[in-house]
C-alpha cells in the first residue's frame, strides 16, 4: 500500500508503470482464456481456429455462440475435465483441484458404503432376532 506523498520520497521503492501495465494485461488475458475449452476441431474457413483441449477466448464464444453449437465447454465442467485430461492440457492448479475433489469423493463413498453395511447388518440382526422369537413361541 502506498501512502499520500510517497511519490515524493526518493528512498521509497518506485512502482514501474510498465510492469504494472504488463501485469494488468496478463490478468486480463488469463480471465479471457480461463473459462472455455474446445471439445472438437473448430474450423474457421480453411483453417482450424482451435483443436480439442485448446483454451478459447470468452469474447469469441459469446460473439459466435460456440457454446450453443457444442464446440466448447467450460473448463470446470465434467466434459471440460475429460477433454483436458485426454489432451494433457490441464493446468497444475486444475490437476491439484481434481485430485482433492477425487479424494473427497472417495472418502464420501467409503462413508456411504460403511453406513450401508452397518444398516444391512442391523437389519439382518433384527430379522434373525424376530425369527428366533417366532420359533420359541411356536414351540410352546
Amino acid at each position: 500500500m502506498t501512502f499520500p506523498g510517497i511519490e515524493h520520497d526518493p528512498t521509497a521503492p518506485q512502482v514501474n508503470p510498465d510492469l504494472l501495465a504488463v501485469e494488468e494485461l496478463r490478468k486480463a488475458r488469463e480471465a479471457e482464456y480461463s473459462v472455455w475449452v474446445a471439445v472438437q476441431n473448430i474450423p474457421w474457413g480453411t483453417v482450424l481456429a482451435a483443436t480439442p483441449g485448446m483454451a478459447v477466448p470468452v469474447s469469441t464464444v459469446e460473439r459466435l455462440k460456440w457454446d450453443q453449437l457444442g464446440y466448447v465447454v467450460k473448463r470446470t465442467s465434467t466434459a471440460g475435465r475429460e477433454v483436458l485430461e485426454r489432451t494433457g492440457t490441464a493446468t497444475t492448479e486444475e490437476r491439484e483441484r481434481w485430485a482433492a475433489e477425487d479424494k473427497a469423493a472417495a472418502a464420501k463413498a467409503r462413508e456411504r458404503e460403511a453406513a450401508e453395511k452397518e444398516k444391512t447388518a442391523a437389519a439382518d440382526k433384527s430379522t434373525t432376532s424376530r425369527a428366533t422369537t417366532t420359533t420359541k413361541e411356536g414351540a410352546r
